[in-house]
Formats: structure tokens, C-alpha cells, sequence
């Protein structure tokens, strides 16, 4: 009976924590430096203002734009405040920059802006160590030098990644060698009960040489999931470090490139109209205009219609109709209207849920 009641609640905990995160330090970042010298300032204001523009852009290739990079040596202009803080014995420059000054920079050079609410990753890992072999599995409850590195790289990035409960995994029947050999069908169903939208299956081993003088290489294969889309790859190198930062930075990469709408003038403006069918009163319609509002692909909201409890919005779109949707799927507060077949239905019907 005691671990049925401690099973549920770590199923409570994990579904609290779960679902698409709100990501609340978007144009914030801290980095590393050794003094607090103009000269270690003005280079960390660069820095960081790079790592805000990945952020909150989504792909790396913003910083191939001559018209974003030009202004990086103006980092200072785009500061609201700063501080420096010391952390495990190490002095940084925490920067927090004006939303609107880097919104409006990533704009006028024709790139897209990811908005705060980002789809949630789970992460099955699993190692193994050279010296005897022996393969273990990364849990939420055992943390290491691997998952805070993880955390590291995923928090530069603004995406959140979780990691299986180790309870969970017994209940579920699934373990180290379903993430070996990367069974992603088997764990993207055990991943259900974590209600992430996405799922990262990767094993870290190393590769021994054929040749004794040959310094060995690590290798990390991965794959990702989301829905039925499927992606896979492998990656090595000399660092386990630089194989996990990597293996982020393509996570990221792989969410943005699905859920970041399309830069200015990628696309006509479009209107679209969405019908909910459970504006039950004021404060109902007051919710589902202000999240729809608070869409990044959304530009403005105008109630058209209401009969009873059906209200009819007209939505205009910086975006594409599947971007929108792309966004609803994040948001548990709204969900399609369903057939009598569990399908949704062809038109842009919604009901929401409190």
C-alpha cells in the first residue's frame, strides 16, 4: 500500500512538472568571467547577448546575419540591468536584456520569435562505462555530472528537458535495454504518463581503436520523437561533455524547426476563424481571449460571434494556420472538438478546459 501511495504521488509530482514548460528567463543569461574589468565586461555583454539571441530565435543561424551580429558590439544598448554573482566559487556576469529592443532587432533582420511556452522533452539515457561495461540508466532521482550538464546546455537554449522516474520505469516494465536499443515505439508509449510532447533516446558508449596508440573516441547515438515524426544520428568525438551539448543544441534545434513560425514577410497575414463551443461566461471568454492573445503566431483577437455558449473568433496570424495549431497543442487549456470517432473535426472547433 506504501508504494502504491508513493506512486502516486510522483505521478502527480512528474504530471505538475511535465507538459509544455513556460520558459521564464528567456532574455536572461549568466556568463563565466574572470574579473570585472571593462575589457571581461563589454566581452560577457556579447556573450550573452548571443546566447539571448539563440534563445529566443531558436536555431543558431541567427548568428550568421550580418544585420544581428553588427549590433552585438552594442550589447550594452540592449541591457535593462546586469549583476555580478558568484557561483560554486566562480565569478559571473548576469545579464537581463529589454524584451522589446531584442524583439524588435530579431524582426527587422527577418527572423521569427519562439514565445515562452515550449513543448517538454523526456530524455531516455543511458551510458555505459568503459572500464567493465556495465550500462546504467540517467533517472530524475539519481542526478550526475551528466544531467547538470545536460541542464546547463538545455537552459542556454531555453527548452526543458526531464528525465524517466525510476518507479515509473518498474511500473512500466521498461529499462536499460529498451533504451540500448533504442526501441523508440516502447518508450515513446511508456513517455505517455509524463505528458511531454517529445522524447530523446540516446546511449553513450566508447569506441575502442583498433590501434593501441590511437586515443580512443566517444560515441553518442540518438533519436528523436515527436508524434509520428521521427528523427536519428549519431555524433563522436574526443569530450563526453561536448557530445551532450551537442546532442541539446540539435534538440533544440529539431523543436524550433516545428514549432517557430515563420520569420517577417515568410508569409502573407492570414486569418483564420476558431469556434469554442463552452463559453459557459464572461470569465470563460475573458481566458480564451487572453491566451490566444498571448500566442506568439497570434497578432490581434476579435470575438465575431456568440450564441449561447458558441463563440467564434477571428484570429490573424503571423504565421500559418499548422503554426497555430503547432502552438494550441502546447496549451492543456485548449483541446479539439472530437467526432463521435475520437478524430478531431475538419473545422477549427475547440472547447476549453479549466
Amino acid at each position: 500500500m506504501k508504494r502504491c501511495w508513493r506512486f502516486a504521488w510522483l505521478l502527480c509530482c512528474l504530471i505538475g512538472s511535465a507538459q509544455a514548460a513556460v520558459v521564464q528567463d528567456l532574455y536572461e543569461a549568466s556568463i563565466a568571467i574572470d574579473s570585472q574589468r571593462n575589457s571581461a565586461q563589454q566581452q560577457a555583454q556579447r556573450e550573452a547577448m548571443r546566447q539571448v539571441l539563440v534563445k529566443v530565435r531558436g536555431n543558431r543561424d541567427v548568428l550568421q546575419s550580418p544585420a544581428v551580429t553588427g549590433k552585438l558590439s552594442q550589447a550594452e544598448d540592449f541591457l535593462r540591468q546586469y549583476r555580478f554573482e558568484t557561483i560554486d566559487g566562480q565569478l559571473h556576469f548576469h545579464a537581463i536584456f529589454d524584451q522589446q529592443k531584442v524583439d524588435e532587432l530579431l524582426r527587422s533582420a527577418g527572423f521569427p520569435i519562439w514565445g515562452s511556452r515550449r513543448p517538454s522533452t523526456l530524455l531516455w539515457f543511458a551510458t555505459e562505462n568503459p572500464e567493465d561495461q556495465q550500462r546504467s540508466l540517467l533517472y530524475e532521482q539519481r542526478p550526475n555530472d551528466y544531467s547538470l550538464l545536460i541542464q546547463k546546455a538545455a537552459k542556454q537554449r531555453g527548452i526543458r528537458i526531464n528525465y524517466p522516474l525510476l518507479e515509473l520505469d518498474t511500473f512500466n516494465n521498461v529499462g536499460i535495454y529498451d533504451v540500448w536499443g533504442r526501441f523508440v515505439d516502447v518508450l515513446q508509449q511508456a513517455s505517455e504518463k509524463y505528458q511531454v510532447e517529445a522524447i530523446i533516446v540516446a546511449r553513450l558508449y566508447q569506441m575502442m581503436p583498433e590501434k593501441e596508440e590511437i586515443q580512443p573516441q566517444w560515441q553518442l547515438d540518438w533519436n528523436f520523437a515527436l508524434g509520428q515524426d521521427r528523427e536519428m544520428g549519431s555524433l563522436n568525438g574526443d569530450s563526453r561533455e561536448q557530445l551532450l551539448t551537442q546532442m541539446v543544441e540539435l534538440q533544440a534545434d529539431l523543436l524550433a524547426s516545428r514549432f517557430v513560425i515563420g520569420g517577417q514577410g515568410a508569409a502573407d497575414v492570414q486569418v483564420v476563424f476558431l469556434q469554442f463551443n463552452n463559453l459557459e461566461d464572461i470569465k470563460t471568454y475573458v481566458e480564451v481571449d487572453r491566451l490566444l492573445t498571448s500566442l506568439s503566431v497570434v497578432s490581434s483577437v476579435t470575438l465575431k460571434t456568440l450564441q449561447g455558449t458558441q463563440g467564434i473568433f477571428e484570429v490573424r496570424l503571423m504565421g500559418s494556420e499548422q503554426d497555430l495549431l503547432n502552438a494550441i497543442s502546447l496549451e492543456r487549456h485548449i483541446q479539439r472538438y472530437l467526432d463521435p470517432f475520437g478524430q478531431p473535426v475538419s473545422e477549427l472547433q475547440f472547447i476549453w478546459a479549466p
